[in-house]
């Protein structure tokens, strides 16, 4: 989580530009809930300092909702995101997850069962069992939660994740799986999205 938050406070700098350029609000994932950073302090944000001393103003959300308009992969000296755009009857916004993550894995997975033509509630949710800290993206839609696509019962060819030693210690490697839904996105969902921005909210069914 702390390398999340850290990406997190990197892509604020980063991308200032392209939110005015965009028109586009950027939000991230931080300790299991939506944050939204924004320019001044508000009722309902947070005051933080940054580690190079920059006081920053954040409001957090237990989720967010929105119809999927486009989902894009983006990458820099800092890693590799994802970038969900979302909009609904206020504005548009871009949701920016790590390439591997709990929370981007989960969307993924869910995603072949969403109907990309109506609103979707994205919830993340973070859990803490001993040292180790657990996060996933809860998707539902019409107040109906959405299965996943690909379960370890029913894989449905995507690749598991394989153990492999990094200086000396085992860690989980999930390259081939994150390739696997990443062209999933493009060759599947993509053209299922195509014109979504276009699509007046008062004609969606809520």
């Amino acid at each position: 989580m702390e390398n999340t938050l850290k990406a997190d406070n990197l892509l604020s700098l980063i991308i200032m530009g392209a939110i005015e350029q965009s028109n586009a609000i950027y939000l991230t994932i931080a300790d299991g809930k939506i944050c939204r950073r924004v320019s001044q302090k508000t009722d309902k944000s947070v005051e933080r300092t940054t580690k190079d001393g920059k006081v920053v103003h954040e409001e957090f959300y237990r989720g967010w909702n929105g119809l999927i308009t486009d989902i894009k992969t983006r990458e820099n000296e800092y890693g590799k995101s994802w970038m969900v755009h979302l909009s609904d009857e206020n504005g548009k916004y871009i949701l920016q997850m790590p390439y591997s993550s709990g929370y981007s894995s989960a969307f993924l997975k869910a995603l072949p069962n969403v109907n990309v033509k109506e609103v979707v509630s994205l919830v993340p949710n973070l859990t803490v069992e001993g040292d180790k800290k657990k996060t996933t993206l809860f998707i539902s839609q019409n107040g109906v939660p959405i299965k996943w696509a690909y379960t370890r019962d029913n894989p449905n060819g995507i690749p598991n994740m394989k153990q492999i030693k990094v200086k000396g210690k085992m860690a989980w490697d999930d390259s081939e799986m994150m390739e696997f839904l990443e062209n999933m996105v493009n060759n599947e969902i993509l053209p299922k999205i195509n014109g979504n921005d276009e699509v007046e909210f008062d004609e969606i069914p809520f």
